[in-house]
């Protein structure tokens, strides 16, 4: 910050004392938590220690009221028994910070969020975010294709065109476009996105052809979203609606690991993506840190990373008050790396993984998660780890999609 014009000693040792929190400034988003949460605070609410920025309180009548904060946007939850409890913690709410109560939520971050009330299900979905894309970047009228990855060689292009430079900003803002997208709702293409991520300081004609064709592949499912509330429609009828004894819920993770594929560094790919009762929460696919010597040894990190974010969800879950199953299932298709993990079987080739293995050892032994072989035609999480063929890839994404 400079001294304000005009000031009368405008001298180069003197600096101003920031006495209030300004906007754009990083103390800013932390003063204005601490403000934001004493106030809700005070009206009954707790933050969760698993995500500080969601606040929960049980209602009169024993239900929970749910409420989440992004900035200064906030989305509420509640049951419509409590809903003049909430009308009246709404109108301490506008009186304090001057909110504006928007009605149920259609839109949030860019996702447009469809209610099947009938189903008992809600949908999340980004066609008007992709479409914006494409138009912005020229490809609204491209030719679509089945996947976001290409299996072989480009034949369309010369080694020269393949391997010259493009436009490094440009390259940057459609991976940081499509980063959004894979991050919110667009699992399919986290592994896409993944790919073109590690291009970014050097793109090349073979680079942008890439992320050229994810939003080819974009442009011919806009309408695929995420679906939430299938298995617990069904049985929601004839459940507790306070959310103490009634549904159970179930969370579970698919991770894989594809080894050494990049042949830069050799490197594996993790990749795994966490379910509550059967609908995806959150999903991963990244790059490993360290080469791993053999398969076993890559799909244990992949392990141990959904391990972390299944106990992540198990904890939040279970502030929240709601009945977690004893213990949740994390399904891989690498039987040495569960019996490494559950039985301590120990080899010299997996010796040196001591802290992963013994964290995943221990988490076991606790009971919290539970180790599963499946196949790998039904390993979900291969979406994450490598380009597939397009049936293989669309009955993936039909497990965790809307289509």
């Amino acid at each position: 910050m400079e001294l304000p014009e005009g000031y009368r000693e405008r001298l180069e040792h003197l600096v101003c004392k920031l006495r209030k929190a300004l906007y754009g400034l990083k103390q800013g988003p932390r003063n204005w938590w601490l403000l934001i949460s004493k106030f809700l605070c005070d009206m009954g609410f707790k933050a969760t220690v698993s995500d500080p920025c969601l606040f929960f309180k049980r209602s009169k009548s024993g239900r929970l009221l749910l409420l989440f904060l992004f900035v200064d946007d906030m989305q509420i939850g509640y049951h419509m028994a409590d809903k003049e409890e909430w009308v009246l913690l709404k109108a301490q709410l506008v009186q304090r910070f001057n909110t504006k109560d928007m009605g149920p939520s259609t839109w949030i971050l860019g996702m447009r969020i469809t209610r099947n009330r009938k189903a008992r299900t809600i949908t999340l979905d980004q066609e008007l975010y992709i479409t914006k894309a494409l138009q912005r970047y020229g490809m609204h009228e491209c030719k679509i294709v089945s996947t976001p990855e290409m299996m072989g060689s480009v034949t369309s292009c010369s080694d020269a065109e393949l391997n010259a430079s493009v436009d490094q900003q440009l390259f940057q803002e459609i991976v940081g476009t499509l980063m959004y997208a894979a991050i919110s709702c667009r699992l399919d293409i986290a592994h896409a996105v993944h790919a073109l991520a590690s291009d970014m300081q050097a793109p090349t004609g073979r680079s942008m052809l890439a992320a050229k064709r994810v939003l080819r592949y974009l442009a011919g499912t806009k309408d695929v979203g995420l679906v939430f509330g299938t298995l617990v429609g069904s049985a929601a009828n004839a459940s507790d609606t306070r959310g103490r004894s009634g549904i159970r819920v179930d969370v579970c993770a698919y991770a894989d690991a594809d080894w050494a594929n990049d042949k830069r560094d050799r490197k594996s790919v993790t990749g795994w993506v966490a379910k509550l009762n059967g609908d995806p929460i959150s999903w991963s696919s990244k790059k490993q840190r360290v080469v791993a010597l053999s398969t076993c040894e890559a799909e244990l990190y992949a392990e141990g990373a959904a391990v972390q974010e299944v106990l992540w969800l198990r904890d939040l879950l279970t502030e929240l008050g709601l009945h977690v199953q004893l213990g949740s299932f994390v399904y891989g298709d690498n039987q040495s790396t569960i019996a490494v993990s559950q039985n301590g079987v120990k080899s010299e080739r997996s010796k040196h993984v001591d802290v992963k293995y013994h964290f995943i050892t221990q988490t076991v032994v606790d009971g919290a998660v539970k180790l599963k072989w499946i196949p790998t035609a039904e390993q979900q999480a291969d979406i994450f780890t490598k380009a597939l063929a397009a049936p293989v890839f669309e009955r993936l994404r039909q497990q965790m999609m809307s289509r």
